[in-house]
Formats: structure tokens, sequence, C-alpha cells
């Protein structure tokens, strides 16, 4: 069924009167039809609580796409909004199974703390906003305990279960080491003449790079002989350009950087309308990335693996033990 006619059915439908005579007009009025999107046992999860869910999803939705992609991706919100709502009753299903129950001392202390983080301790504007969304505050301390048991679970079923040994870690980074393999790059600054149209022009041009090199080699600071001569487009930034590869920088300069030491300037450099200088800034050989400096990251994506797959595995044994029903 197209996302479309999902979300009719739990928009609030106006109703009008049509040919009215001689009577007072009818009042518009609200109709709030709503469906099942799932069941968890006895725990039915309705379309709007599904669109509530989905809710945040939707500006970066609308600024991102737009026609069928966009029909394309409310569906799959949709989708994951309802799977998370089917699997956040499953674990209560567990929880409650378990004999768990958090008291309302523990429920008021969180919700004392989103007042206080989220609110800036306004509890005026908390209440403000929960009766915007049509929530009583019981209805909000339902949806908060079971966020907290929900979060219980998880951390035992699948936080403190999740295990990556140094073994694994470094076998990750064997096995994939070409992923951190970084190439040559060179930090370099130009100044750049125009060359001129005429051979005077260019005489006097070139007369006047011989100069301005001169008075590099002599330690005049690069940077700031660019911001005073150079006619490059980054002149005001002291002809500084950021790491690049040498192959990725204009052709007639790559010779120059893949040779040249850092610290020392090029000769003139000529092509048929400009006049450079360059000096290399910095240069980073090719090499890997040392297994220290990525284990850390390694071992985040690892344990997030791990995480996903206990996640997964304690899911779909909790969808064995109960009735669960997706409606379409």
């Amino acid at each position: 069924m197209k996302f479309v006619l999902k979300m009719l059915a739990i928009l609030a439908l106006p109703v009008f009167a049509f040919g009215q005579t001689n009577s007072a007009p009818m009042q518009n009025r609200s109709i709030e039809i709503d469906g099942y999107a799932a069941k968890v046992n006895d725990r039915v999860i309705t379309q709007g609580e599904v669109r509530e869910a989905m809710a945040s999803m939707l500006p970066e939705l609308y600024r991102a796409y737009q026609g069928a992609r966009l029909e394309e991706e409310l569906e799959k919100a949709f989708v994951r909004a309802r799977d998370e709502l089917v699997e956040r009753a499953l674990i209560m299903a567990a929880y409650t199974a378990r004999g768990g129950h958090i008291p309302d001392q523990y429920v008021n202390d969180e919700i004392k703390r989103v007042i206080a983080e989220r609110f800036k301790g306004d509890a005026a504007l908390f209440e403000q906003v929960l009766a915007g969304q049509k929530k009583t505050r019981a209805e909000y301390m339902d949806i908060t305990r079971e966020q907290m048991a929900a979060g219980m679970m998880m951390n035992e079923e699948v936080y403190r279960r999740a295990r990556v040994t140094p073994e694994q870690v470094r076998e990750a980074y064997e096995a994939d080491k070409e992923s951190y393999f970084i190439p040559e790059k060179v930090k370099y600054s130009v100044i750049v003449l125009n060359k001129g149209a005429t051979p005077e022009d260019q005489a006097v041009k070139q007369a006047e790079a011989e100069s301005i090199r001169k008075r590099l080699v002599e330690g005049a600071d690069f940077a700031e002989t660019a911001k005073a001569v150079s006619e490059g487009s980054r002149a005001a930034e002291g002809g500084a350009f950021p790491w690049m590869q040498p192959k990725d920088v204009r052709p007639e300069l790559q010779e120059t950087l893949k040779a040249l030491p850092a610290g020392e300037i090029s000769e003139i450099i000529a092509n048929d309308t400009e006049l450079y200088l360059v000096k290399v800034d910095a240069r980073r050989q090719a090499g890997y990335k040392t297994f220290d400096e990525v284990r850390q990251s390694i071992k985040t994506a690892l344990n997030a693996k791990e995480r996903n797959r206990l996640k997964a595995r304690w899911i779909a044994r909790l969808k064995e033990n109960n009735y669960v029903v997706i409606y379409d």
C-alpha cells in the first residue's frame, strides 16, 4: 500500500456541509481515523503512533527528496518507525514476563532530568509541549517507563554481552589494511602572475617573477608576499592550498610538487598565460595508518556490529515466543 494512503488513513479529515439552505452553517468537524499498524500479543500499535514516532525524521526527508523518491523514503521511514515500536513492545513483554517494574519515583526523576536538560528547567513549557501533543502526564510517564525498561533490557541482553577481543581487532586491521592506506599528499602555496599579452608585457612580468623569487629565497615570508603580489584566486589566503595528492593539482605544477623538498621555493613555472612560484609547505609520504592509530575506531565498529548481531538474534527469539502481526 502506498505511504500516502497510510497517512490518509490517520489524518484528521475535515467534514464540510454541502447544499445548506436557510439553516445556520454547520461547524467544521474533524474525525480522527486511525488504523492498526501492528500487534504484539495484546498490545496494538496504531498508525498514529507510528506517525508520531517518525515525526522527527520528516523535516529532513522533505528537504532532501521530492516526488516519487520522497514517497519511497517516507515509506521506508514508516516501516522503520513501525518496526522499532514492535521491537519495543516485544522488549516490554519480556521485561514484564520477568516481573520487572520501575517505581514511579524513578520515572519522575527521569522526567525531572528531561525537564532540566531539554527544557532548561521550565516545567510549564514541558507541560505546554505535552498538551500540544495531546498527552497527559500519566501517558508520558508510561512512555518514559517503557523507554527506561527497554534501555535496561538492552543493556542486559545486548550491551553487556557484546565482547570484542584484541585478536579480533588485529585480524580486522590486517584483513582490511588497504582501506587504511594514505596516498602521498602535499600542502603547498602558490604565487600566480598573469603572463602578459605582448612580448613587452611578458618581459616585465618575467622580471617581476624573478624579483619576487629572489626576495623569497632571501627569506621573505611567502604568505605575506602572496597576499601582496599574487594575482591568483587564493591570494587572500597567502596562496595556500590544503593537503592534496600531487596528481590532483594543475598539470603544470605536478612534477614540481613531486620533487620539490618541503620549505624550498621552485623555479619560475610558466604556461601559456601564467607564471607560478611554488613553495611546498609540508609533505606526507604514502603509507598505511598504524594499528595503534586505528585500533580504537576498529574496536568501536566491531563492537557496534556485535551489538547489532546480538540484538537481531534476541529480537528474532522474542518474535518466536510472542504473537506478532504486521498490518499492511
